[in-house]
């Protein structure tokens, strides 16, 4: 059975009585949040599952906890919910399974993200009354649905040489006009009749943002596409988007925020730079990868040293970062994260400096931070192609990357139309 219209019909009036039992005294609400919110095919939503998840988008998005903005996003905060629901039952049908250790690897990972050391994030949800299931239950969807969107979807997409032709041309065509660095945030238009709606909420979040919300941060929460990587689209020249949404970036200037409107939703951008093709040195791409090795305060000078010298030895004849994971089980405190290829300009400096000049497959000094000692390692370095150009490979992994998330995000919207859907407020 597909989502009924009573599921639309009845969420602003459900979520009003909602927002009313999460705004009152603590000793009757202790009694209310077990109430089931809404069923998504054979589970339920809690109303507590709800107020955890509306009370950690506040605080993300730096807004006050008040009855009034609760109740302005818990109409889209439960869209979300809904969705992972949806997304964690299509992994479960696939039989894929997302670990405890893969979940903490994302938090330590927005940690990281956020300048924050490891379990900082937990004590902050803690100290507001949050219940750090909320997040992990989050970042278990989202490591789910990616792991979903591969195994289902990129069998099936092939890019062949004539697409890479086709896009190189287009680059070389760009030589000498400008490109920009964007992020997105995505809000899909399902059914003509919800625009109004979706239009209501974009006019929202750009409100929060220019009051000071972090754009990444609401990506994070409401984007239906990128919300992982804080919306951001990578340099994107003309071409590459839809023609709509290249016209909004050239006429906006970096820093500052664009909206375009397409049938398939709403796209909300942040320019973060501008430059001309081909106009800068052109960069290598390196493939990292980043040992954290957990620090405790009462560890000697003597024991970080024997901690040091026991990761160089487990790594230290190594030729693929592919078998680090297993490498690494001899370190119960060591952490390992690929974070993909980056550019030098996509580098802080401080980790630039660490691996400028460093050979492939070996580890850096450490970075120190006030809980960890973080090794970088260059997995795999791709040196720019004559005349700035990426390479086929480079095109060919960006398209179907594009292919992915298009086919995902029609995936998730066959899923919402073939999906049991009940608001039981």
């Amino acid at each position: 059975m597909a989502i009924s219209s009573a599921f639309r019909r009845l969420l602003a009036l459900c979520l009003f009585g909602a927002v009313l039992v999460l705004g009152i005294n603590a000793t009757a609400q202790a009694d209310e949040v077990e109430r089931v919110a809404a069923v998504v095919n054979d589970q339920v939503i809690t109303l507590r599952d709800l107020e955890m998840r509306i009370r950690m988008v506040l605080l993300s998005s730096n807004q006050p906890d008040t009855v009034e903005n609760r109740s302005r996003v818990a109409s889209q905060v439960l869209h979300r919910l809904v969705d992972e629901y949806l997304q964690l039952q299509a992994a479960q049908r696939e039989k894929i399974s997302v670990s405890d250790a893969d979940v903490e690897n994302g938090f330590a990972t927005i940690e990281q993200q956020n300048n924050m050391p490891r379990g900082a994030m937990v004590r902050l949800l803690d100290s507001k009354g949050i219940d750090p299931e909320t997040m992990r239950q989050q970042i278990r969807a989202e490591i789910a649905w990616a792991r979903v969107v591969r195994r289902v979807m990129a069998a099936n997409i092939k890019v062949g040489e004539e697409e890479v032709d086709a896009r190189l041309q287009t680059i070389k065509e760009n030589m000498g006009k400008p490109e920009y660095l964007a992020a997105e945030i995505f809000l899909p238009i399902d059914n003509p009749a919800h625009r109004g709606e979706v239009q209501a909420l974009a006019s929202k979040l750009i409100d929060e943002m220019r009051q000071g919300a972090p754009f990444p941060a609401l990506a994070r929460q409401f984007s239906q596409t990128g919300g992982g990587s804080g919306g951001d689209l990578g340099w994107v020249s003309q071409g590459m988007l839809d023609d709509k949404i290249m016209s909004a970036l050239a006429g906006t200037e970096p820093g500052h925020l664009a909206v375009v409107a397409l049938p398939d939703g709403i796209h909300i951008l942040l320019l973060r730079q501008k430059r001309i093709v081909g106009a800068g040195k052109p960069e290598p791409t390196f493939d990292l990868g980043v040992v954290s090795l957990t620090t405790l305060p009462s560890a000697s000078p003597a024991e970080r040293q024997e901690q040091e010298d026991h990761l160089r030895k487990a790594v230290a004849a190594e030729k693929s970062c592919d078998n680090y994971p297993s490498d690494l089980k001899s370190l119960p405190s060591a952490d390992w994260r690929r974070p993909g290829k980056l550019k030098p300009s996509e580098i802080p400096h401080d980790i630039l400096e660490l691996i400028e000049g460093l050979p492939v497959m070996q580890l850096s000094k450490p970075l120190v931070t006030p809980d960890a000692r973080r090794y970088y390692v260059i997995c795999e370095r791709e040196d720019p192609q004559p005349g700035g150009l990426p390479s086929r490979d480079e095109i060919r992994q960006r398209l179907e990357d594009e292919h992915l998330e298009v086919e995902a995000r029609r995936y998730l919207r066959d899923l919402r139309r073939s999906a049991f859907v009940e608001i039981r407020l």
